[in-house]
């Protein structure tokens, strides 16, 4: 698979947590109701959606360009692994293999997106 583009970011959990509380419905439109879903049912959630704002950064860097916040979502795989589904409207070709890796602890949340082409006689993907 040839590399198209990687992006890497870094949150503040804290400063995720202050817009939350200030800025009404800043986490609707940054979230899709199935990140929501998944990252409010954690004992601490900020650090599950920072580290989801930080993948859809990275994903933005690696594209090279700004898309829809709710056109990315992190999504746990079958094995349990993170994957990130973006809308193939914006990805290269029309389709392409995303990968993400996240990576939380208390004051900050990391995360770093590679897309990939897919290779000839693979069906396209996006995670």
């Amino acid at each position: 698979m040839d590399i198209l583009g990687t992006g890497i970011d870094i949150s503040d959990i804290s400063r995720l947590e202050r817009a939350a509380k200030r800025t009404p419905g800043i986490l609707e439109r940054l979230f899709t109701e199935s990140e929501l879903g998944y990252c409010m049912r954690k004992r601490y959630p900020f650090e599950h959606l920072a580290g989801r704002f930080a993948a859809k950064e990275a994903c933005i860097k690696a594209l090279g360009r700004r898309i829809p916040w709710k056109s990315m979502e992190v999504r746990r795989g079958a094995s349990g692994k993170p994957g990130m589904y973006v809308d193939p409207r914006y990805l290269p070709g029309g389709h392409a293999e995303v990968l993400v890796s996240l990576s939380h602890e208390r004051a900050y949340a990391v995360a770093s997106v590679v897309i990939c082409a897919a290779s000839s006689g693979e069906a396209p993907v996006s995670r």
